[in-house]
Order: C-alpha cells, then structure tokens, then sequence
C-alpha cells in the first residue's frame, strides 16, 4: 500500500483478494487518511466493521437499520405502534445517544435502575427492555456488536397472566339483546333556552348498526377471534361451514368451524347489507370501509361497555373476555385440547395453562354441545 501523486492527483495502491486495486484523490490528505483506513481494517481483518461502524449511535441505528429494515417489514401495525411509543418515552431520551459500542451491560442494568427511580411501573420496564434486546439483536446480525447487552440484564418477572374469566352464553345473548334494542336519546330543542324546556326524542343508531354491533359480539364469543381479527374478515373468508381467518397477532392463518348461531347471524346480516362482493369486509366501520383503533375504542366505549353493564356483566369489561367464551364452549362440547387449540390460534401449552381450573371443572361434568 502506498501513497503515489499522479499528475495533480494522487492514488492509493492496495491489493485485497489476491488483486491489485486502486483509487485515486484530488487531495493529499484525502489519500492518506484512505490508504490509512485500509491498513487498520487489514488489521483488524473480521472485526473492522464492527467496530469502525458501531460508532453509530443508537438513535441512528433504528433510523437507518432497525425500522425500516426489520420493524416495517415484519411486525403488525398495531405493534409498531405500541414500540414507537416505547421507544419514544424510554429509550430515546435515555440511550438514543449512545454509540452502539458503549452499550454495555451495564449501562442497560444503569438503564433499569433509572426507570425504578422514576417510578416505571416492572410491565413497563420489561417492554423497554425487550425491546431494547430486540434492536441490539439486530445490531449483532449486522456485525456492529459483538454481544446483545440486553440479553445478559435480567427482566423484571412479569406477573401471572390474568386467568380468562368466559361469559356464559346466557350472558352473551343478553349483551346482543341490549344492542338489538331501539334506543333514545333526550337532545334539546333548537334555540331552546331557560324559557323552554321542550326537547325530543331521536333514535341512537340504525338497525343496521344494532344488526352490526350484535354480530361483533357473535364473532368474538362463538369464533374466538381476536378484536383485531374480526374486523379484518371479508366474504371471501366465510365457507359453507368454516371462517378463514388470519392471526396478525401470529402471522398465522386458521379455520374456524362455524358454529349454528353464528352462521345464522353471518347469513342475516348479508342479507341485510345487499349481499355485498366477497372482497368487501363482513363488518366495516358504520361509515364504511376498515375500522381504525379510534372507531374501535369508541365502539368499546359507548356501545361494548353499556351493554355489558346493562346486561349484568361486572369484573373485566374488555370484549376480549368474549374469547375466553369461544375457547370455554368447545371445552364444554368436549374437544380435545389439540382442535381447541387450532380453533382458536393458541398454542397447545397456552390453552392448557389458562384454561387449567376449567379443564378440571369438566372432569366430572356431562358434555353440552355448543
């Protein structure tokens, strides 16, 4: 390797892989710094990238490398989400200056400590730093780090995962007659002031929006589908006498066999909707088209919640309890643990460890078809 002037510039000579290669420069300084590069990575051979990149810091990595190559491509919206809040509350502030070849197990264990001082409740801090160890993982593939200092840190332990509390399906009928009921509500009178009290009445949602929040309650409690779920099926995915679904949660896609009332209800809403095309969505929004998180947590709010309360449900008021319901009927009917698991996109070792104290119910119980 060596430094040559070339008439007004000057080359660097090198060989790599048994050739001889060059390169040439307007600037001395220029072709001193290259040729100096080039002899500290033939020393340092496997491990130049590394640490000559790992002067990235960590903000730049998952600008440059972790989101648009790894987050975008593989996770759900819904879980982007839920890290870029993360990342922006914890992470950023605290670590998003860090070269990544000074994040060392120790600064993560720093990193823990100053989140127990500032009171980050333990399901908090787990989330940051699996996330954390999911970045760093990365940096690793990339050859930028030469161990995960996440991974070396101990978690906080996570708490026992709330059991599942089912609603029998006596109750799921009451929370669908509550939504099929008309309902009114009091609005004033126009230019109505002190001197007038007159109001009057207007119906709250049409049948058909009834007709609707009484079959997402259906498809939760008697196909087990996830909220998210749900509102991503279309026509297309009802058969005769299964439910094509795919877990964004998984990434997996399942079959549900269609239980007798669902498939009543599924074939009355259609018609109630003009048998629309098999592209179109079983339950878009009320203003058509797919449902975003804010119509979702509206509909949780002002239609899911009365409805419970009215029909008597108390404890966990999540309509994700309705799952619970799906997994508790086929148990009843009898299933084996292997068709409930399929049926509901759990694994077989989840099913048995959150549905124990239901399993041993049944153990001395008649079967009751769903």
């Amino acid at each position: 390797m060596s430094v040559r002037r070339r008439g007004k510039r000057f080359e660097v000579r090198w060989t790599e892989g048994g050739r001889k290669l060059s390169r040439s420069f307007l600037r001395a300084e220029d072709a001193r710094a290259f040729d100096l590069d080039i002899k500290r990575r033939k020393q340092l051979g496997a491990l130049a990238p590394g640490i000559i990149q790992s002067r990235q810091t960590l903000a730049e990595f998952v600008e440059a490398e972790w989101w648009p190559r790894y987050a975008i491509p593989n996770l759900a919206p819904e879980t982007r989400r839920r890290y870029l809040e993360v990342w922006g509350a914890h992470l950023l502030p605290r670590l998003g200056d860090y070269e990544l070849r000074e994040i060392t197990p120790m600064v993560v264990e720093d990193l823990r400590d100053q989140m127990t001082h500032a009171k980050v409740g333990a399901p908090t801090q787990r989330k940051v730093l699996m996330l954390l160890q999911g970045i760093l993982r990365r940096a690793v593939v990339r050859g930028l780090m030469p161990v995960n200092a996440a991974q070396l840190v101990d978690k906080p332990k996570q708490r026992p995962t709330q059991l599942p509390q089912p609603l029998p399906p006596v109750t799921v009928e009451r929370i669908r007659a509550v939504m099929l009921q008309p309902r009114t509500r009091v609005v004033p009178a126009a230019g109505a002031g002190k001197r007038s009290r007159r109001a009057y009445e207007t119906s709250v949602g049409t049948s058909q929006d009834r007709q609707r929040n009484a079959l997402i309650v259906s498809m939760l409690a008697y196909a087990g589908l996830r909220p998210i779920e749900d509102r991503g099926c279309t026509w297309g995915d009802l058969r005769d006498r299964t439910l094509h679904v795919f877990a964004t949660k998984t990434s997996r896609p399942r079959d549900v066999d269609l239980i007798a009332p669902l498939a009543q209800d599924l074939a009355e809403w259609r018609m109630a909707c003009g048998r629309p095309q098999d592209d179109e969505l079983v339950i878009p929004r009320p203003s058509r088209g797919q449902w975003t998180r804010e119509d979702w947590a509206n509909w949780r709010r002002r239609v899911w919640r009365p409805a419970a309360i009215e029909a008597g449900v108390t404890g966990d008021l999540r309509p994700y309890r309705l799952r619970g319901s799906f997994v508790s009927l086929l148990l009843w009917e009898g299933h084996s643990l292997t068709y409930v698991a399929e049926q509901a996109g759990h694994s077989i070792a989840t099913l048995a460890r959150h549905y124990a104290g239901t399993m041993r119910e049944l153990e001395t119980k008649p079967r009751v078809p769903a």
